[in-house]
C-alpha cells in the first residue's frame, strides 16, 4: 500500500504516511460482475484512489502514476498489476524466462507445453508388472504388434521401462567396478567400460522408444540403428572434421556432428513406412545415442585409462609387477571418472540434440519421400540452429561451475524436444479424427442404398 501524496509505502493499518504526514484514504472498491472476472482472470486488484491524488513517486512516463497502476475505465480507479510491483530483480528474471521461452518457441515452432507434468510423467516408474506385461510392452513395431491408429493414446505417455534398464545397467557397472577393486583383476574392465559408456544412453533412448506413442518401431529396428547410425555417424563427422574448414576446434564440433548424425537418420531411415513427428525424434535419439555410448568409449580409453596408465610407467622408468599394478590403478580411476561425468551428463546432449533435430526434420518429411529440399525448409533450418548452438555452447572454452554449461543447454534442449513431442501427439490425434470421419462416410454410404430401398417398399 502506498501514500496518496507522495508514494511512499505505508501499512494498512497507518492512518498518516510515515514521509509526509498525509491521511491515508485509500480503500478497496468492489466492481461490477462481469468487470470484476476481467480482472481476476488478469491477476489484478482494484484500488481507488481520490481524483488528484494519484499515487506518485517512482514515477515514470508524463502521466507520473506509479509503476504498476494501469487507469481502469472509471476515473479514479487503477488497476494493480503484482508482476509490476513485484522486486525489479525477480521482474526482470521473469521477463527474461518468458522471453527466452517465446524466442525458443519462434525457432523452433513449437507452442508452449499443455497438460505437462514431470510427476505425472514417470508416475509409473516404480509401479509393478509382471514378465508378460513386459515383454507384451517390448515387442511392438512389427505387422501383428502394431496397434492402429484408434487404439493410439494422444495424452503424455508414461514411459517407465527406461528406469529398469537403467538400474539392471548401473547395478551391473558398479558390481563390476566392485569386484576389480576388491580383486585387481583387469579381465573386469572392458565390462566397466562398456557398461559405463552405454548405460545411460541406451536408458535414454528406451524412453525416446517409450515416448513413440505409435509404437510402430520395433526394438530390431532400433538396435539395428542404434550401431548402425553410431559407426556411421563417427565416419561422417571424421571426413567433416578432415575438411580445411574445420580445425577441430571445440565450437566446430556443433556444426560437424549435428550434421553428421542428421545426415545418417535421413539416409538409413528414409522409409516412407515411418511418417510420425514421433517416429524421427526416436531415431534422432537411437543415432545419438550410438554416438554418445562409442565417443565415451573412446574418451575414456584415451582420456582415462591411458593418460593414468602411461605417464606412471614412465615415471617409473620399468614395467616390474608394483609398477604395472599402480599404472593399472591409476589408468581404471581416470577412465571410471569419465564414465561416471559423461554417463550423468549423458541425457543432455548428443541424445536430445539429434532427436531435436531428427524431429523436427520428421516434421517436413512425414510421409513423404526424403528429398534434399526438406533440408533447407525454413522450419527445419531455424530448428535445427538450436541443437547446433546448444552443442558450441557445450563444448565452449569458457565453462560455468559445476558443468552449467551442459545443465543449461541439457534443459533448453529437453524444453524444445518436449514441445516437438507434443506436436507429435497431436499429429496422431489429427489422424484418429480423420480416420473416424473416413469411417462415418463410409458408413453413411453404405447405409444409403439400404435406406432408400426401405423407402420404395
Amino acid at each position: 500500500m502506498f501514500c496518496n501524496q507522495c508514494g511512499t509505502e505505508t501499512l494498512p493499518e497507518h492512518k498518516f504516511c510515515k514521509n509526509c504526514g498525509a491521511v491515508q484514504g485509500t480503500e478497496r472498491v468492489v466492481q461490477s460482475a462481469a468487470n470484476g472476472a476481467q480482472v481476476e482472470a488478469a491477476g489484478l486488484q482494484v484500488q481507488q484512489v481520490t481524483p488528484g491524488n494519484v499515487p506518485v513517486g517512482q514515477a515514470s512516463g508524463a502521466s507520473g502514476v506509479m509503476p504498476g497502476l494501469i487507469p481502469g475505465a472509471v476515473p479514479g480507479v487503477y488497476y494493480v498489476n503484482p508482476q509490476a510491483m513485484a522486486h525489479p530483480a525477480t521482474a526482470h528474471q521473469t521477463n527474461l524466462l518468458h522471453g527466452l521461452q517465446a524466442r525458443l518457441q519462434s525457432l523452433a515452432s513449437t507452442e508452449s507445453l499443455e497438460g505437462f507434468s514431470l510427476p505425472q510423467m514417470f508416475s509409473e516408474v516404480f509401479k509393478r508388472r509382471s514378465g508378460e506385461a513386459v515383454e507384451e510392452y517390448i515387442l511392438v513395431g512389427m505387422a501383428k504388434t502394431t496397434p492402429s491408429i484408434e487404439m493410439v493414446e494422444t495424452g503424455w505417455p508414461k514411459p517407465w521401462l527406461f528406469f529398469r534398464l537403467l538400474a539392471a545397467l548401473v547395478i551391473a557397472y558398479f558390481a563390476l567396478t566392485f569386484l576389480f577393486m576388491q580383486t585387481g583383476n583387469t579381465n573386469f574392465i572392458p565390462g566397466m567400460m562398456f557398461l559405463g559408456a552405454f548405460a545411460v544412453p541406451l536408458a535414454t533412448l528406451t524412453l525416446f522408444f517409450e515416448l513413440n506413442t505409435p509404437r510402430n518401431v520395433s526394438i530390431h529396428t532400433v538396435g539395428k540403428l542404434f550401431l548402425m547410425g553410431a559407426i556411421v555417424s563417427l565416419a561422417v563427422a571424421l571426413l567433416g572434421y578432415s575438411l580445411p574448414i574445420f580445425d577441430i576446434s571445440d565450437m566446430e564440433a556443433g556444426v560437424v556432428e549435428e550434421v553428421a548424425k542428421l545426415l545418417t537418420v535421413v539416409v538409413v531411415m528414409r522409409s516412407v513406412r515411418y511418417k510420425y513427428i514421433l517416429n524421427g525424434i526416436l531415431f534422432g535419439a537411437v543415432v545419438g545415442a550410438g554416438f554418445a555410448a562409442f565417443e565415451t568409449a573412446g574418451y575414456a580409453l584415451n582420456d582415462g585409462f591411458l593418460q593414468g596408465l602411461l605417464p606412471t610407467i614412465v615415471q617409473n622408468g620399468s614395467l616390474s609387477h608394483q609398477v604395472m599394478a599402480l599404472a593399472m590403478h591409476r589408468g581404471v580411476i581416470g577412465m571410471l571418472q569419465i564414465l561416471r561425468l559423461r554417463g550423468i551428463l549423458a541425457p543432455l546432449g548428443h541424445v536430445a540434440w539429434t532427436a531435436l533435430a531428427a524431429g523436427a526434420f520428421w516434421r517436413v518429411k512425414q510421409d513423404k519421400k526424403t528429398s534434399v529440399a526438406m533440408l533447407f525448409d525454413k522450419r527445419f533450418l531455424k530448428a535445427f540452429m538450436i541443437p547446433v548452438v546448444l552443442h558450441a555452447i557445450w563444448d565452449a572454452p569458457w565453462q560455468l561451475p559445476f558443468s552449467g554449461n551442459q545443465i543449461l543447454t541439457g534443459i533448453v534442449a529437453w524444453y524444445v524436444v518436449f514441445g516437438l513431442v507434443q506436436q507429435g501427439l497431436r499429429q496422431v490425434k489429427e489422424e484418429q479424427k480423420a480416420q473416424l470421419q473416413t469411417t462415418l462416410a463410409t458408413v453413411e454410404a453404405e447405409m444409403q442404398p439400404e435406406a432408400a430401398a426401405a423407402a420404395a417398399n
